[in-house]
């Protein structure tokens, strides 16, 4: 098994681990970064990732490009099961 992939077969490569930091840096755009309590930037981070279903298209997505590369590339076998 992959050290990317969990004993339950979930990815959890750095990529997808969002913080705090994160939310503190986009709230500094709007010139908003020191008014923001630890409390709103909870709520911000959770409302961001809970049922983001334009989040979710854009991995469904990348996860089909990433198979038509494999298998364009000849790195899939493509025979049906």
């Amino acid at each position: 098994m992959s050290k990317l992939i969990d004993e339950d077969g979930f990815y959890i490569g750095s990529e997808l681990k969002w913080g705090l930091e994160d939310v503190q840096n986009v709230l500094e755009r709007f010139g908003m970064a020191t008014t923001t309590s630890k409390e709103d930037l909870e709520r911000i981070l959770i409302a961001s990732f809970q049922e983001n279903f334009r989040l979710m298209e854009v991995i469904d997505e990348a996860i089909g490009d990433t198979i038509q590369f494999m298998i364009d590339e000849g790195q899939l076998k493509t025979e049906e099961l």
